[in-house]
């Protein structure tokens, strides 16, 4: 999997340019001198090698630095999966992590190595989520995504238990360490009118949108050595004051 990556945004620009062009899916693949299943499979699985890709710009006649600008205007709007798929998943803590770490680009060796797990298990695992329509896999362990990526979790689904138990604790280990490891953390709360928080949440959108873009690119262009795991968390809410500061009877305060 270290060459195999999720290029959705691409692959979507790349559609809409066939599209633009008249290009149907039959003349691509005798363009390139492969078959039409090939193609087919090439665009389903939004899946394949940077010199791939390179060949399909310059067969439609773009360079690939335009169909990043392209697809770099083009929201990446996160998906659900259904609401069975959530379910199974929660009442399975171990597959549900091996997911997690899967979608977030380890490879299933890494995870193996990670969490010390023989070929068996790991074979066992891809099975279970292939069996939740979650990956399609393929030939000496080779996998592919069937899913959309990023994943929009229900924040009051089955998994809401993990979720606030994970970023709980991401929270705490990033408000403790980030003088140590000089990443931004910033809490504060002020008055604003809904004017400005509806101005605010579309800033908002766009850095989430950010992120998930320049992380499509690094994976394109960056070999796995030298990326590493990065968590955004960002919110905007009503802050009820009274609720997180308690104020006790002068008599009855704890000193």
């Amino acid at each position: 999997m270290s060459e195999q990556r999720y290029r959705g945004g691409l692959f979507h620009t790349l559609k809409q340019i066939l599209k633009a062009q008249g290009v149907r899916y039959c003349d691509l693949a005798e363009l390139m001198q492969v078959s039409e299943p090939t193609i087919k499979r090439l665009f389903q699985e939004e899946d394949c090698k940077l010199s791939r890709l390179i060949e399909l710009c310059d067969i439609l006649g773009i360079k690939l630095n335009d169909l990043i600008e392209l697809a770099s205007k083009t929201p990446t709007e996160p998906k659900q999966l259904p609401l069975t798929t959530e379910q199974a998943l929660a009442a399975d803590p171990s597959l549900t992590s091996f997911f997690m770490l899967l979608i977030s680009e380890l490879s299933p060796e890494a995870i193996a190595q990670e969490s010390d797990l023989t070929e068996a298990d790991v074979y066992l695992y891809l099975r279970e989520l292939e069996k939740l329509e979650l990956i399609r896999l393929g030939r000496n362990d080779s996998f592919h995504f069937t899913v959309a990526r990023p994943i929009r979790w229900r924040v009051d689904g089955p998994l809401h238990d993990l979720l606030v138990r994970i970023n709980q604790q991401f929270i705490k280990e990033a408000l403790c360490n980030h003088h140590v490891t000089d990443s931004p953390f910033y809490s504060t709360s002020r008055l604003f009118s809904e004017h400005s928080i509806k101005q605010l949440h579309e800033e908002i959108d766009r850095i989430y949108q950010r992120f998930q873009q320049q992380a499509a690119l690094d994976q394109i262009y960056y070999p796995t050595d030298q990326l590493k795991p990065y968590k955004m968390v960002a919110t905007l809410t009503p802050f009820n004051l009274s609720h997180y500061f308690s104020v006790d009877r002068f008599n009855e305060r704890k000193q």
